[in-house]
């Protein structure tokens, strides 16, 4: 059994020294950072990445790299550790043992004092997020319940990061990307700032909460933190957070 981890980045970093863990390059059509592996080889969406965020990366693998028994993506200043005082990022061989009994590995959830929508409400437009809710509505009913669930409750798996299996991770990018390739066709972000034009990446973390719902995955969570964070670092963000998100 193979497992890869792609660390995805938009910048020159020093990657971890991890069996498994791998820099990919996100955006590379519009950036010219020193990494070997980029995203803008083959069938690509490299150039959405202002757009699409992480999300250029995880197409590319989903399209160009088969050779890999489980698929999974962090970040190069994000990842799994195996607890909250961030000794050890978790290794391949770990996720491996995982995915013998659970359908995905995903980060710890947010815990929101506001409802998941409302949340969106308070940074986005949600006028996207309706309009995804008819996408799903037209194409996907079956989605439907567990879409209006996840926005009504208060959780919310974060940041664009799990490990699968591959079967499960083709599944996964199958459907997201024939939502997301929907909404384009409504939703024009180039009315947006800098920061709300990266739309599909904020929605496709809500999605990715809904796609686990619908199909009732059993899910193992690790904590995330960035690795370039002190524990008191920590403590106060996530306190920051919990005001924000009030």
């Amino acid at each position: 059994m193979t497992t890869t981890i792609y660390i995805v980045t938009h910048k020159d970093f020093v990657a971890p020294n991890l069996e498994g863990y791998v820099p990919l390059l996100a955006g590379a059509a519009l950036n010219c950072a020193d990494i070997s592996l980029k995203d803008n080889d083959g069938k690509n969406i490299s150039n959405k990445n202002l757009q699409y965020c992480e999300l250029t990366a995880q197409y590319w693998v989903w399209k160009n790299i088969a050779t890999s028994d489980n698929i999974g993506f962090v970040h190069y200043r994000r990842f799994f550790y195996t607890n909250k005082y961030k000794k050890q990022i978790v290794p391949v061989e770990q996720f491996e043992h995982d995915l013998e009994h659970y359908d995905a590995i995903l980060p710890t959830p947010w815990i929101l004092s506001r409802t998941v929508r409302n949340q969106f409400a308070q940074f986005h437009n949600i006028e996207d997020l309706m309009i995804t809710r008819r996408i799903l509505a037209e194409k996907f009913p079956d989605f439907l319940e567990a879409f209006d669930e996840v926005l009504a409750g208060h959780r919310l798996y974060s940041y664009n990061m799990f490990v699968m299996t591959r079967q499960n991770f083709n599944g996964y990018m199958t459907w997201l990307f024939d939502v997301l390739g929907e909404l384009e066709r409504y939703v024009d972000v180039d009315k947006y700032d800098s920061y709300n034009r990266r739309l599909f990446g904020f929605l496709s973390e809500r999605l990715l909460s809904v796609w686990v719902q619908a199909k009732k995955w059993k899910v193992k969570c690790y904590p995330v933190y960035k690795s370039d964070e002190n524990w008191t670092k920590i403590v106060l963000k996530n306190s920051i957070k919990r005001i924000l998100f009030k």
